[in-house]
This record gives structure tokens, C-alpha cells and sequence, in this order.
């Protein structure tokens, strides 16, 4: 379901996460260097190129990974991103808005707060 848009969240532990993330990347990576294979192969798909760059261009920033830059570190009192180490400059503005979205959404309050009804309410039997 990750690659559906069906999901907004995946908790797991940081080895099988980085594995998730290495391989999509790779594999958007692939997928597009195949695909601007096939569109070079011949004159004709390179005319069709020429007319669908715009297409081919948003596309690719929509697969870019440097535009999904920050991980949430939860469980803290405060707001704390943690950016890729190899970000361009790109990627790590990506994540400062990250950060900023979590600061002015309270997010860390709300996490506590909602976290406080689950264990405290009375449940129904």
C-alpha cells in the first residue's frame, strides 16, 4: 500500500526503513533511465520526447527524493527533523519546511495530547 498513496504513515525499525527508502529510490532511479532509454532509441521517440518534456519534467520532480527530505524523530517534547546526510542544499530546505509545518501544526502537543486520551479515558466495555 506505500506506493498506492493509500498510506500516510509506515512505522518500522530503522534497517527495514532504510531498505524501503534505498530501494524506492532506486527504483525511481531505474525506472526513469529506462525510460529516456526508450524515448533516445529512435528519431521518432525522440520527437515524441521533444513534445511530452513537460510531462516527462513533472514527473520527475514528482519522484524526486529530495523533495521528501525530514524524518520525524517522535517522542520528543519538541520538533526534531532528521535530514539525509548526503541533502543538497534542495533536500534540506525540503525538510526546514518539514520542521516549520510541524511547529506551526503543534504537532508534538497533539501526539501528546491524543496520546494521553488513548491511556487515560475510560474504555467502553
Amino acid at each position: 500500500d506505500i506506493y498506492t498513496g493509500d498510506v500516510d504513515v509506515v512505522v518500522c525499525d530503522g534497517f527495514a526503513g532504510n531498505v524501503l527508502l534505498k530501494a524506492s529510490e532506486g527504483g525511481a532511479r531505474m525506472f526513469s533511465s529506462f525510460l529516456l532509454e526508450e524515448f533516445r532509441a529512435n528519431w521518432r521517440r525522440r520527437a515524441v520526447l521533444a513534445v511530452s518534456a513537460p510531462l516527462l519534467r513533472a514527473f520527475r520532480r514528482r519522484l524526486d527524493p529530495r523533495r521528501y527530505n525530514g524524518a520525524n524523530l517522535l517522542g520528543l517534547r519538541n520538533v526534531v527533523i532528521k535530514s539525509h546526510g548526503g541533502a543538497d542544499s534542495l533536500a534540506f530546505a525540503h525538510a526546514i519546511r518539514r520542521a516549520r509545518q510541524e511547529v506551526e501544526r503543534n504537532l508534538p502537543g497533539r501526539i501528546r495530547a491524543q496520546t494521553a486520551r488513548l491511556l487515560y479515558e475510560p474504555r467502553e466495555a
